[in-house]
């Protein structure tokens, strides 16, 4: 990208102002490059973005940043993902544009990939959440009550509970809800 010659797009009021100090004749539009430009860093031929707690970000016209959406999505490790995924993906390569996000959005929207595949195959694919969420703490209660008959057989043990745990060999806990519907028995061997 030439100083000189740079097509106009987003990052020339900012790339003007800090090689040259041209500012538009509108002292709102000037004091908002003033501010604006105080974030971005021109190395070489490029600009960057400063971040507070990440490295600077490669600022990328329309044509670039289409290119890295489509890669990041299409290429060869591609992962098909949401737009605030990519977005996020983006950020940790190292790139920025303004409208970083809403463009990675409708990039989605947009790309009908893997719907085509889907369709091709006769598959309809839907969104869906658990239908039970309550039920997903079973597993954090079932480590509790296996955690308690831990501690119960080894709480004499303080320090040394690396030591005692292989005499444990079979330790079996029985934890059932109140129901008694969903009752399981684990048997944990060490």
């Amino acid at each position: 990208m030439d100083i000189d010659n740079v097509p106009h797009n987003w990052m020339t009021p900012i790339i003007q102002y800090l090689t040259y100090s041209n500012l538009p004749n509108n002292p709102d539009s000037a004091k908002k490059i003033r501010m604006h430009a105080s974030k971005y860093l021109l190395l070489g031929k490029d600009l960057y973005r400063r971040r507070i707690s990440t490295p600077i970000l490669k600022c990328l016209n329309d044509d670039q940043a289409n290119y890295v959406m489509r890669e990041i999505q299409e290429g060869i490790c591609g992962t098909h993902s949401g737009g605030r995924t990519m977005a996020a993906k983006i950020l940790r390569v190292g790139y920025y544009w303004p409208t970083l996000s809403q463009d990675c959005h409708m990039f989605v929207k947009k790309y009908r990939r893997f719907n085509k595949f889907l369709e091709g195959l006769h598959i309809k694919h839907m969104v869906m959440s658990v239908e039970h969420p309550q039920t997903n703490g079973q597993s954090e209660a079932a480590n509790k009550v296996i955690l308690h008959e831990l501690k119960r057989r080894l709480g004499s043990a303080k320090g040394k509970w690396a030591e005692k745990l292989p005499r444990c060999y079979g330790l079996s806990v029985y934890a059932a809800n109140h129901n008694k519907r969903n009752s399981f028995l684990a048997y944990l061997w060490y």
